[in-house]
């Protein structure tokens, strides 16, 4: 520390050159949201000095802003179909640097070897990604997953693998009756000083003061304004979440003022690869929130110094000395767009490009690479008996992974539903994927606009179970098998035919594809949904994989049945 701190303090006070200066760049500061004009100078990664500055290296910004890097306050990196090296391609180039990851889904297929290798492969990128350890492996005891994470094995990654927190907890029933097994994670947590997220989906102001009991200090689910001033109120930070399937920046953006707006911070939870290549991440957050009205210079302190300070990042988010040197170059505060990215002083972007090399992957265990194992299908076992015409539907709303709850007059033949393309209600069918159970839940959904066919994921929260929604029962089980054949993936089908798919062989979660590929493969995915007859313009993928998430209001199927998550259990489609 000595030699470093006494090097630093050299330059800081010029008796020596700084390694690098930046000049004629205007420097936006997110303490006393203003500008002004002044060099910023680097040492061993830090900024050591704003003001008038020599360095041995110089840069001119060329009147650019000088900005802080982004931080993504909450994101599953799985959503984006890839391993973090390819992650980090995407979006750092955007100027997301810091990123707090749970692998979440991974660890629902492979346990606590499988949160590991997360960790093994999200070290040495120019992407610092902190990872949160998921908190409840297996998200409810109403479905079947693949592996179990215990306090033990929370207490491991800290101790021995470098987690920094604990990630969001899903599981209030659990909180709120104060659960002997998930007491000991949290306390898992509380005894080493951790931070911890939340998860307080459709919580009243009861289950909120609970959750600030527990010590859970953060949220990223509120979807209405009043729900994010409940947290407000309690001492929470929002996390306003602007993802694929939930986009709840606009719903959310009401509330903030000059007097809160420092208890806000961005995140995008769960983001598809195409939508991340072609929108971007947190800077996408950022450009929303300044369209629809926000400051552009607290819509930065959002994205940079409060969400540092949410999760005690206490060298990141500013440009300001004793700050790491991450920042951006930005031309246009309105546009946004990135120009080039500096991580601890290396530029490692320009122009939407990395400039640098990324290491090689690091090669996850085997196992992770056979997780999709199931019981062959018995002839009629996608048939889903009804006894009258009346059913609880699953409603979906794009743009929320919230769900309605409704119940409507349904298509029957012979006792048997029949989906109806006129009414928008099809069929929707989870099946274990993980020990080959034999599992198989049958429900109806409507929202999902198909013509025909039937589409498929092995990609559905939180257990990962595999997901199909389709328009008779052909469609459905020849693209259950061919996901079950690929080991893992999403596909299109129509019939007996494959009108596009991506092999996703890692975990049933990832592709080992570079992203360039794995892009091309969703936008082949795209023009085959509309083959089969599918017009919106939001991704049906996305949406049908929170179908069978069992902690998300109102209605939901998992592998063994229809789940009311208002009651938190089990019903019977037939409304009697």
């Amino acid at each position: 520390m000595k030699p470093m701190l006494k090097r630093r303090l050299a330059a800081a006070t010029k008796r020596e050159k700084a390694d690098l200066v930046v000049k004629n760049g205007t420097i936006i500061d997110v303490f006393t949201l203003t500008t002004y004009q002044a060099d910023v100078a680097v040492t061993d990664g830090i900024i050591i000095g704003i003001g008038h500055y020599e360095g041995k290296k110089e840069i001119d910004a060329k009147g650019a802003y000088i900005s802080p890097t982004f931080i993504d306050g909450h994101v599953h990196i799985e959503s984006a179909m890839v391993p973090p090296e390819e992650f980090a391609k995407i979006v750092v180039p955007r100027g997301v640097t810091t990123i707090m990851a749970d692998p979440h889904e991974i660890a629902n297929v492979g346990g606590i070897k499988a949160v590991q290798y997360m960790i093994e492969a999200s070290k040495d990128l120019p992407l610092d990604i902190q990872i949160m350890v998921p908190s409840c492996v297996p998200a409810t005891n109403f479905e079947h997953n693949g592996a179990e994470l215990t306090a033990e094995d929370i207490a491991t990654l800290f101790d021995e693998n470098g987690a920094y927190g604990l990630a969001e907890v899903m599981d209030y029933p659990a909180v709120f009756a104060g659960d002997d097994r998930m007491l000991e994670k949290l306390g898992a947590a509380w005894e080493r000083g951790k931070l911890i997220d939340g998860h307080a989906a459709g919580l009243d102001e009861v289950g909120l003061n609970a959750y600030g009991v527990a010590g859970i200090k953060n949220d990223h689910e509120a979807v209405t304004a009043e729900e994010a001033l409940d947290r407000l109120r309690r001492g929470m930070y929002v996390l306003m979440r602007e993802g694929t399937a939930a986009k709840d920046i606009e719903a959310l953006l009401p509330i903030l003022t000059p007097q809160n707006a420092r208890r806000c911070v961005f995140s995008t939870d769960d983001k598809h690869l195409d939508d991340l290549v072609s929108e971007g991440s947190i800077d996408a957050s950022v450009r929303k929130a300044i369209k629809l009205g926000v400051d552009p210079l607290q819509a930065i302190q959002m994205a940079s110094l409060n969400a540092a300070e949410c999760f005690e990042l206490k060298e990141k988010g500013a440009i300001a000395p004793g700050y790491e040197a991450s920042f951006l170059f930005i031309r246009d505060l309105e546009q946004l767009e990135v120009e080039e990215v500096y991580v601890k002083g290396q530029a490692v972007a320009k122009n939407g490009e990395m400039i640098i090399s990324v290491r090689e992957p690091v090669a996850p265990p085997d196992f992770l690479l056979e997780s999709v194992l199931v019981k062959p299908f018995e002839e009629h076992i996608f048939d889903l008996k009804m006894e009258s015409t009346k059913a609880h539907v699953i409603g979906v709303k794009p743009g929320t992974i919230v769900t309605d709850h409704l119940i409507e007059e349904v298509k029957v033949e012979n006792g048997l539903f029949v989906p109806s393309i006129e009414n928008n209600q099809l069929k929707l069918v989870v099946a274990e994927r993980h020990k080959a159970l034999g599992h198989v839940g049958i429900g109806i959904v409507k929202g999902i606009p198909l013509k025909n066919g039937a589409i498929v994921a092995t990609v559905a929260h939180d257990s990962h179970n595999i997901v199909t929604c389709g328009t008779d029962d052909v469609s459905i089980r020849f693209a259950m098998e061919h996901v079950i054949k690929q080991n893992g993936g999403i596909a299109v089908v129509q019939g007996n035919n494959v009108l596009a798919d991506l092999s996703l062989p890692l975990a049933g979660l990832m592709s080992l594809a570079p992203f360039e590929e794995v892009n091309r493969s969703l936008h082949d995915l795209e023009r085959a949904l509309k083959e089969i007859g599918f017009e919106g313009d939001w991704n049906p993928f996305l949406t049908l994989s929170f179908l069978a998430l069992p902690v998300i209001p109102s209605l939901k199927l998992t592998d063994t049945g229809l789940f009311d998550v208002e009651a938190f259990a089990h019903i019977n489609v037939v409304q009697k």
